[in-house]
């Protein structure tokens, strides 16, 4: 199976952060913000092996810039990313609730 190497943009690691930082400061919940962050570091590892067998993205917005999309397992967030040769480039991360397909640039 191939591998790929995954990188995150520094405005994706932002974005996972904030949303670890809202969990954490304003529902104060200890608990969950280690089941996200954990279920976000899973993710990432599943792009290793999946990055070349997720299809394109069913929004054109996100076909359009060469997006695809994975979900967390257990938690509403979704990762948009790039494949370029044998790099998975995180350049997203959105909660499932926004309407991610419209919001990126």
């Amino acid at each position: 199976m191939k591998q790929f190497k995954v990188i995150v943009a520094p405005e994706a690691e932002e974005q996972m952060q904030r949303y670890l930082a809202y969990i954490l400061f304003v529902f104060r919940r200890e608990d969950a913000y280690e089941a996200v962050k954990n279920d976000y570091l899973n993710t990432l590892k599943r792009l290793r092996t999946e990055a070349g067998i997720i299809g394109e993205s069913r929004f054109k917005q996100l076909r359009d810039r060469e997006l695809k999309q994975i979900f967390f397992k257990s938690h509403d967030y979704v990762i948009l990313f790039r494949v370029k040769g044998d790099v998975a480039e995180v350049a997203k991360i959105f909660h499932t609730s926004e309407d991610y397909q419209n919001k990126i640039r």
